[in-house]
């Protein structure tokens, strides 16, 4: 790495702020009523009662303008911001996924009543997978986030999370296309009981937003976290 400079405090100040508006968007996507959202809270609410109805729109807003940040954070100091990005989407992609899998490994059971709403199986007259699926896949999710933050592996852990998310965007295609309200079972195990299509579908944005940066990741070479910082270039 190259001396700390007045260029590298800019691209550092503006993927910081990337950053805090990427996890402020994903949040908003897919976490409402959390501590990271803005458009559920009551004060705004107050002000402007329709506010939570645009949760979406301003987390899709918010990373559309931390995408836009880090070209500058690029152009000032390609080497640092390269660095820095593939710190962050290793640590983010890769804890996400595990935290996602936390719940499904916990309780195996309720995992593959959400997986049989899908109908995904039942169409192809495969019930029995269901259950082999939801037993399978969160240890996926588990081993392949750890493998992506704490192994040089990237490529590989990157290729397989970036397959799962191109099989939860059939999911969810699939399920929005046969008109099934779902509960998405991503990140907690709900009682699968939803009755319109509004989780599937901010689900997906999510799914079509950070499948990106996984093919990214994907194409990167393999190399721990701690090399991409002390490798010299």
């Amino acid at each position: 790495m190259e001396k700390f400079t007045k260029k590298t405090a800019c691209s550092l100040v503006l993927l910081l702020i990337a950053s805090v508006l990427v996890a402020f968007g994903v949040a908003e996507i897919s976490f409402p009523e959390t501590f990271l959202t803005v458009t559920d809270k009551d004060w705004l609410i107050d002000l402007w009662p329709k506010a939570y109805r645009y949760n979406v729109h301003v987390g899709v807003g918010a990373i559309i303008i931390a995408s836009g940040l880090c070209v500058p954070a690029y152009k000032l100091h390609k080497d640092f911001a390269v660095r820095a990005l593939e710190t962050l989407f290793r640590v983010g992609i890769g804890g996400m996924f595990i935290f996602a899998s936390i719940f499904k490994i916990q309780d195996p059971h309720q995992f593959a009543t959400l997986v049989a709403q899908y109908q995904f199986f039942s169409a192809l007259h495969l019930d029995f997978v269901n259950n082999f699926f939801a037993l399978v896949y969160p240890q996926f999710e588990l081993w392949f986030g750890l493998a992506m933050i704490v192994t040089p592996f990237v490529k590989e852990s990157a290729f397989a999370i970036f397959w799962m998310f191109v099989s939860f965007i059939i999911a969810l295609s699939w399920a929005l296309g046969n008109d099934l309200g779902i509960t998405c079972g991503c990140f907690e195990l709900e009682d699968g009981d939803a009755h319109d299509k509004a989780e599937a579908w901010t689900s997906l944005i999510r799914d079509l937003i950070l499948i990106w940066p996984t093919l990214w990741l994907a194409l990167r070479k393999n190399k721990s976290l701690i090399k991409v910082w002390t490798e010299k270039k």
